[in-house]
């Protein structure tokens, strides 16, 4: 009876292991998966992923940065309006955007006249998005947000709504597809 106990034990574990790495698997590749939607026309506070931060547009619309984080790959700017910006910070590609956030503070959660192209803002619902932007989406949980995400394959961008409890959207992401 031991044997048999042991080997239920070894089936157990690795069904466990197994479906936590198939989960992951499908987590990682979802969005490679995901049906292409077009993004072509979208962008926030006027500008698109590839932008240049350094451009005289930008600074006319946004001035100086209020507030900066750095890390290896990026500067994250928070800028006027509630823009934040991750750009590429060295070489000759410094500046351009890779990320394009909507965000708020948790004292305002939904304050921000910022939206995508479609009308969707900070506090929008889940089910404005799908109806939107359609069918075509990958689903992702980060940081106790239930992420919807679309990518358009041909321009390799990506579109993710941060749905907080409630199903309410609580911060918006434009994306380079390859942003890390």
């Amino acid at each position: 009876m031991g044997k048999r106990h042991d080997k239920r034990k070894v089936v157990i574990v690795l069904l466990i292991i197994g479906t936590a790495l198939g989960f992951y698997m499908y987590s990682a590749f979802s969005e490679k998966l995901t049906k292409s939607t077009d993004l072509s026309d979208e962008s926030i506070g006027g500008f698109k992923v590839l932008d240049n931060i350094s451009s005289p547009e930008f600074i006319r619309e946004y001035g100086e940065p209020i507030d900066q984080d750095n890390n290896h790959a990026y500067d994250y700017y928070y800028w006027k309006g509630g823009l934040k910006t991750a750009s590429i910070n060295k070489d000759e590609e410094k500046g351009k955007i890779m990320r394009l956030i909507i965000s708020s503070t948790d004292d305002a959660l939904y304050e921000n006249a910022l939206q995508t192209s479609k009308g969707i803002k900070l506090g929008s619902k889940k089910a404005d998005v799908l109806k939107k932007y359609g069918d075509h989406y990958y689903k992702s949980y980060e940081q106790g947000a239930d992420i919807i995400g679309y990518i358009d394959h041909k321009r390799n961008i990506t579109l993710e709504f941060w749905c907080v409890p409630g199903g309410r959207v609580g911060e918006i992401r434009l994306d380079d597809a390859d942003v890390i």
